[in-house]
Parts: structure tokens; sequence; C-alpha cells
């Protein structure tokens, strides 16, 4: 396939950042970013509608340690803390404790201070109450069982020592020594059982309910934003993984044709000038170091669509505008997307014509060497011949159409185009001149929208072009020579349009 030196679309490509890329992808597969944003935030909306409100009961513990400085009192609180939020006993703590279904809970802390509040969220507030205190006793005595079974141990041993005195007093032993020991031993077990160093109370068992209803705006702003995200993702693997061909980026790497440009929907003034710069653009890309003059330019796409009719009508009300001599030729033979009209005195001319009505005998088969003598006659009184091909996958006259021009455009339907047809419709074009590749948005929006948004500020339509249908081009009765040119004619009337026009 030979292309030619022109800066297109592609040429960016190899700088295009992955996110602008990604962009892209979202932007084409927007109607799926939709569909998944709006069920997320209808989702979100009905779960908090239909949500029950809930309760969270309170108790409140306390290390308080005779003796020492309330710093270390509350490093040791922060390790109880951690404990009592630790999954794994958690779940051990929920096995032993009668809780609720569906019952929350956890502990926390109030800056550096003592203090533990054991929370638990449930459905009801009795339920909430008794959970916070269940779990806070159990947590209570999980904590303190070690200490506690030493405590009892070291008060035993005290006791029996204490029994053995008395017992010793009761057999006459020496009572000031004895008696003095007693007074020891009953004042250790006093402090011994006084003693609540590191052991959690119960300060306040019941430290308030408080009842929370799910936020409306909050829950749906956050299906909103997940929605967002879930259904950007999916646009982007749905991009990946589609057979349809929605960016330029897609089109240079799925099919390795150059983009020229893209050429967005139209609907509105905003969307109409996009799509319009869009075909300035393109036509631009047909100017004369790539499409030689006088030349032809052929317009054809991988399956039948719109898209190609209206890449072909812009091109040539560009050129037209610009002054040259410019004939569109719908080389299909059953349809034809331009119909005669006409404009303003002022207006420029395109003309058009079907190769059926200029060929000499309508019905003999249409191949290569008829259609390459039926443009060297076109070219003799025109700089630019744009030839509207029939699609290349469909008609096997078209591949024959674009060798014989100078230039090639492929038209890729954005709507419709798919990876398939177009690789093999550049496979077909392998001996062709390719120009590029065009992605269309063929929709132009609604009548309406075009009512009102395409009139100027005095109601006067801004059409400025006139096409003029040629019926046929008259008898060939001239020596053509090699380089193309007609000596012994009036080129002036060859497309005159006038039947029976003779030189």
């Amino acid at each position: 396939m030979t292309h030619t030196s022109t800066t297109t679309d592609a040429d960016t490509l190899g700088t295009a950042t992955t996110v602008g890329i990604q962009l892209q992808r979202i932007r084409h597969f927007w109607p799926l970013v939709l569909l998944i944003t709006l069920g997320a935030v209808i989702a979100s909306a009905v779960s908090t509608y239909t949500a029950e409100p809930s309760y969270t009961g309170r108790t409140v513990l306390i290390v308080s340690s005779p003796g020492r400085v309330p710093e270390e009192d509350a490093v040791m609180v922060r390790g109880y803390i951690d404990l009592f939020n630790d999954p794994a006993y958690q779940a051990r703590l929920r096995d032993s404790t009668d809780l609720p279904p569906g019952t929350t809970f956890e502990a926390r802390t109030a800056a550096a201070s003592s203090m533990i509040f054991v929370e638990a969220t449930a459905g009801t507030d009795v339920g909430a109450k008794d959970a916070a205190l269940a779990l806070a006793t159990n947590f209570r005595w999980d904590v303190d069982a070690v200490r506690r079974a030493e405590k009892d141990a070291s008060l035993d041993a005290l006791r029996s020592q204490l029994d053995e005195r008395r017992r010793l007093l009761t057999e006459g032993a020496d009572p000031a020594y004895t008696t003095q020991r007693i007074i020891e031993l009953e004042t250790l077990i006093q402090q011994l059982q006084g003693d609540s160093t590191n052991q959690l109370q119960i300060l306040q068992p019941d430290a308030g309910i408080a009842m929370s209803e799910p936020s409306m705006s909050r829950n749906v702003l956050v299906g909103l934003l997940g929605g967002l995200v879930l259904g950007s993702v999916a646009a982007v693997l749905a991009a990946l993984f589609s057979p349809t061909l929605g960016t330029s980026h897609d089109v240079h790497t799925r099919t390795g044709v150059n983009p020229l440009v893209e050429i967005p929907r139209g609907g509105s003034r905003r969307k109409d000038r996009a799509r319009h710069l869009g075909f300035v653009r393109l036509a631009t890309r047909a100017g004369h170091r790539q499409v030689p003059r006088p030349g032809t330019l052929a317009v054809v796409s991988p399956t039948r669509t719109p898209a190609t009719g209206q890449v072909a009508r812009a091109i040539a009300e560009f050129w037209a505008g610009e002054g040259e001599r410019v004939v569109l030729l719908h080389a299909d033979m059953h349809t034809a997307t331009v119909q005669e009209r006409t404009a303003a005195d002022n207006a420029v001319t395109v003309r058009t014509a079907l190769v059926r009505d200029l060929l000499d005998d309508p019905d003999a088969p249409l191949d290569r060497e008829r259609f390459t003598h039926l443009l060297r006659r076109l070219r003799a009184d025109a700089d630019l011949v744009i030839v509207e091909v029939p699609p290349l996958t469909e008609d096997p006259f078209a591949h024959s159409a674009c060798v014989v021009s100078d230039r090639t455009v492929l038209v890729l339907d954005r709507r419709s185009g798919r990876v398939g047809p177009t690789r093999e419709a550049v496979e077909l074009l392998a001996d062709a001149e390719l120009l590029g590749a065009v992605l269309v948005d063929p929709r132009t929006g609604s009548s309406l929208v075009r009512r009102l948004f395409r009139r100027n500020k005095r109601g006067e339509s801004l059409a400025t072009v006139r096409y003029e249908r040629i019926d046929n081009l008259g008898p060939d009765t001239t020596t053509i020579s090699s380089n193309g040119h007609h000596p012994d004619r009036d080129a002036a009337t060859l497309l005159s349009g006038k039947p029976g026009a003779t030189p």
C-alpha cells in the first residue's frame, strides 16, 4: 500500500497520552457509562429509602491504677482497644455473647484518656443498649481473667498463712510476735483485695443511645461517583473488545491505516461547528500536494453508509469554494446521494453526474478501461473529480475505481464500522494510493434542530453551493494525447450539460 507524506491525525497518535485515549473511548461509549451510572444512582436511592434506622448503644469502661500516672493508663487502654477491635477476637466475642442479628460493634477512646467506649449498633434501641453492656462485661472478664486467677492464688496463700498464725496463737505461741504477724497478713489481704491496677471497671453501663438514618444525598453522591468509575471501566473494556471502530486510535492500531480526521455528529450550534471544522480539515488533506490537479479523488467505504456521500460532498463544496472546477461523480449504479440543487446567483457550482448517464452504452459492463476513459474526459474540463465509489466489500467495480484514481479516502462509519470489513477493505486497497481514513459520525441531528440552527440572523439559508446535474458528455470525437490533453476540442463545452453539445 502506498501512503502519501502528509500530516494526519495519526502523527499525533504516538504522542497521545494513555489518559487521552481512554477518555476518547469513554466518550464513544457514553451511553454505557450513562446507563451504569444511572443504575448505581437508582440502586443507592432505593436502598437508602428502604433502609431502616439504626441505633448505637454505648457502655463506658475505665482503667484506674492507684499510684500510677494517667498517661501510663492511657497506653494500657490503647492496647485494650486494639485487642477488642481485632477481627479474630471479635469473632470469638460474638460467639460468646448473645447478640441481635446484624449487630456490629467496636471500641474506641477519646484522646489520651483512660476510658474505653464500647459501642454496639443494632436495629432496635433496646438491642443496642443490651449488646453494648454484654460486650463490655464479657471483654472485662476476659481481660481480667489471668490477673484475677493470680490474685486469687495470692489471696489463698495469704489466708493459709493467716490461719496458721491464728492456730499458733491458740497453742500458746508468743502473743506479741504472732499478733503482729496476723495484723500484717490481714493488711496484705485487704490491700490485695482492693488492688485495681490494670483492671477494667464499668464506669457507666448505659451511656446513651444514638439513632442514625442513612443520608439520601450522601448515598446518592456515592452511587453517582461509583457509577461513573464503574461505567468508565466498562466503557474502556467495551472499546477493547468491541468489533466496532470508535476512535482514531482504534483505526490506527487495529487496521494499520493512518486516520486523517474525526468528524463528530451534528445537531446543535456547537456540534455543527465542530462537524464543519472537521470536514474543512479533511478537505485540506486533499490539497494540491496530495492530489494532483487535474486529478481524481475516490471516496469509498467498506460497507454502505451515508457517511460516504457526506464526505464526498464536503470535499467537493470546499474546493468549489476555493475557485476550482469540481465534478462529483457517483460511480454507484444504484444510488445517488446528491440531487440537482440551485442556490443564489453568487453561489459556487459543483457539477454532479451519475456514471450511467455519461456512458455511451449504459447496458454494457463498466470495466476499468471504460471508467478510465470517462475520468480522462472529465478531467479535461475539471480541476478535481471526486468519485463516490460503491462499497468495497459489496461491489466488485469499487476496487477498480479506487485503483485508477489518483488518491483514495477510506470512510469509516463510527456507528457501524467494524474491524473485519475494514481490514478486508484495506487489503483490497493495497495497490491503490490510499490517502488515509476518516472516521465519521453521519448523524446530522433532527430536522427541527437544523431548522433552528442552520439560519443566519436574517433567517436566510446558509447554503452557498449550487449543484448542477450533467446529463451527458456529448460525442467523443477528440484525439486524446498521452498526457490527457484535448487539443482539438473546446473544453468549455465539454461539461456544459446540454444534450448534443459538440466542440
